[in-house]
């Protein structure tokens, strides 16, 4: 009976064996991925799973979602084989957050591969759900979900069915399997974790086929699928994925099959028309399994479209590779009152950058959306090397940044100063604890920033508390040279200083990593030792912001604002205070609707995008009355244009 069961395998060997790798041995329900875009980045989505497609890859995934999405997509496995085959997958499935996502959700699918139509199918339906657990978790998101399907497996008519074969002769007999029942189901069960931490990484774990289901079409012998399980790794930015895959699985001869894929994804935003992606990745398994991935897609507010292809190396050599399109439909949106909040809250964190925030501001102007994009990004990654005092990495962050802007007079400076700390302290290990380290980062730190005389004072510190260190020494007399100024020759071993900037370093760590909490305790030791320290009072702010305690957050910027000295970034605090107060008045009352517009004369494309260029600009640096005339004046022209009016709600809720 074993023999005849083969022969509905070998239909499908025949064709699959070359194309999944060289020596592999097929095993039913094979997982070829679904969709397009898990496909061109390797199927390394366990660590990623952010939309509909994580009912396959990771349903803990489903968990991150708040809107609605259905997708639906086909694959052409294997196109030009040699024996005319065809190999083809077809995936449909929606996803549904209950309550915005704030109680999981709950998804629905269907995925079908066959050979040549009818002569063997597989068919999967799935029921998922996902949800965020754990919500006081300060070190992160912790995400988990479970996919129950059903499996079925079938097979069409052959003329083996009434001429059996042993596998070398015709026996002139029926086949006891083949002319008997043609299908078999069975449940099976897969799970799934997802952590995300300190903002921009993430870990995943799926478990397939949990139960190991028997999927033998004969109830006499066992075809049981190995359990799988997948653990990933992503480095996750606002435009980009970075990721790395381990699967491991128990293959038909017994040993285990393994395979290990690095990816990356990048996506590059245009304003007015939509993102357009590119992927890629590059997989190495057990027995010469190699396959390379790529992949594009474009995206809208509403749709995107995704294509796949995918070659094995080496293993199949008259095959045009897998093709695979997709397309994704999203519903719903955020509500305004939790785009408003995000938008406040990523503007507060960012405070402390305000005032060179203008500057860059007049930098881009010119740029396309995608340039301004990358530029920014860059960036940001410059930044945040440099407050994890990675110092060689923020620098080559920063130099990308200036082969898209050309450098003025003030960035060129900078890249000579960064490029002196990169090469003489590319980084430091224990700034947060060591009070050298701490005394050479905040030195460094404002040597780049052009604060040269706290530059030398911390520096002058590192030096008194490790007088035979003799890289600081040399460091410190190459910036008496380059700034004029002489070191400090008598300084306390231990100041109160150094210990408050060690806690604010802390603080600014843990708002960084949204551990509010954390952050409120370490600011409020600071204010312990320095009561009128300004940083101290924003972080707190910002944290009780985040964790809703608005009452709290008003007090805490009110103080912050009478300490600051910087006019921009002031009107920046008094913005913030006026939607804090807002949020306090809507407690007890509800808002009032926008009035709709009037047609007025028609702009054109380019216009509109100018415009609300500006319109972001002046609501980053609080011009909110310029911000309203101009999405009023697109509202003008096209009363329904939905960026335009989300934006002037905002803008007219702080204004009031």
């Amino acid at each position: 009976m074993a023999r005849l069961l083969s022969f509905v395998k070998r239909l499908l060997a025949a064709a699959l064996l070359t194309g999944l790798a060289a020596g592999r041995t097929f095993a039913a329900f094979e997982d070829l991925g679904v969709g397009a875009r898990g496909p061109g980045i390797g199927n390394a989505f366990v660590a990623i799973a952010d939309d509909v497609y994580a009912l396959h890859y990771n349903p803990a995934g489903l968990g991150t979602m708040n809107r609605p999405e259905f997708t639906a997509s086909y694959t052409q496995h294997f196109v030009g084989l040699s024996d005319n085959s065809n190999l083809s997958t077809s995936f449909a499935g929606y996803a549904h957050p209950l309550a915005e996502g704030r109680l999981g959700t709950i998804a629905t699918g269907w995925n079908s591969f066959s050979l040549n139509r009818s002569q063997y199918r597989e068919d999967s339906l799935y029921v998922s759900y996902g949800k965020r657990w754990f919500e006081n978790l300060e070190v992160g998101q912790f995400f988990a979900g479970t996919s129950i399907k059903l499996l079925r497996s079938s097979f069409g008519s052959f003329a083996e069915a009434s001429n059996a074969t042993d596998g070398i002769v015709n026996l002139g007999q029926s086949d006891p399997l083949l002319s008997g029942g043609s299908g078999h189901s069975a449940i099976d069960l897969d799970i799934g974790f997802l952590f995300r931490f300190f903002k921009h990484y993430a870990v995943g774990l799926q478990v397939m086929h949990l139960n190991q289901p028997n999927m033998a079409f004969d109830g006499s012998d066992s075809d049981t699928l190995p359990m799988e399980i997948k653990a990933g790794f992503n480095y996750r930015s606002l435009i980009s994925n970075l990721v790395a895959q381990l699967e491991t699985k128990k293959a038909p001869d017994g040993r285990r099959d393994n395979t290990f894929t690095i990816g990356t994804e990048r996506w590059f935003p245009r304003v007015f028309v939509g993102d357009f992606g590119i992927r890629g990745a590059m997989s190495i398994g057990s027995r010469g399994y190699k396959q390379i991935s790529t992949g594009l897609s474009f995206r809208t507010r509403r749709v995107t479209i995704d294509y796949a292809f995918g070659l094995p190396i080496a293993s199949v050599r008259a095959t045009a590779g897998s093709h695979r399109m997709a397309l994704l439909f999203r519903f719903g949106r955020k509500t305004d009152d939790e785009e408003t909040r995000e938008m406040l809250l990523e503007a507060m964190g960012r405070l402390k950058l305000f005032a060179r925030a203008q500057t860059e501001r007049f930098r881009t102007k010119g740029l396309s959306s995608s340039q301004k994009a990358a530029y920014e990004e860059y960036l940001a990654q410059s930044r945040r090397a440099r407050k994890s005092a990675l110092f060689h990495t923020g620098f080559e962050f920063y130099s990308q940044a200036l082969t898209i802007v050309p450098p003025d007079l003030t960035s060129v400076k900078t890249f000579s100063r960064y490029n002196l700390v990169a090469q003489t302290f590319p980084k430091i290990k224990d700034y947060k604890s060591d009070p050298v380290q701490a005394a050479m980062y905040a030195g460094l730190t404002a040597y780049i920033e052009g604060r040269d005389l706290e530059a030398i004072e911390r520096i002058s510190l590192a030096a008194g508390l490790a007088p035979n260190n003799r890289r600081i020494s040399l460091f410190l007399s190459q910036l008496e040279d380059s700034t004029g100024l002489n070191r400090v020759r008598k300084l306390e071993s231990a100041p109160r200083s150094l210990i408050t900037f060690r806690l604010l370093t802390q603080a600014d760590s843990a708002l960084e990593e949204r551990r509010y909490k954390k952050a409120i305790t370490l600011s409020l030791k600071v204010l312990h030792e320095e009561e009128n320290n300004a940083r101290a009072w924003q972080i707190l702010g910002t944290s009780y912001f985040a964790l809703k305690d608005f009452k709290s957050s008003l007090r805490a910027w009110n103080r912050a604002f009478k300490l600051e000295k910087s006019p921009l970034v002031r009107d920046a605090i008094r913005g913030y205070m006026r939607s804090i107060r807002l949020r306090l008045k809507k407690q007890k009352t509800r808002p009032r609707n926008v009035r709709p517009l009037p047609k007025k004369p028609v702009l054109s494309n380019e216009a509109i995008e100018t415009i609300f260029n500006e319109g972001v600009d002046y609501y980053a640096s609080g011009e909110l009355e310029k911000a309203r005339a101009a999405f009023k004046s697109i509202l003008d022209s096209r009363p329904k244009h939905t960026e335009a009016g989300k934006a002037l709600r905002r803008v007219e809720e702080e204004l009031r």
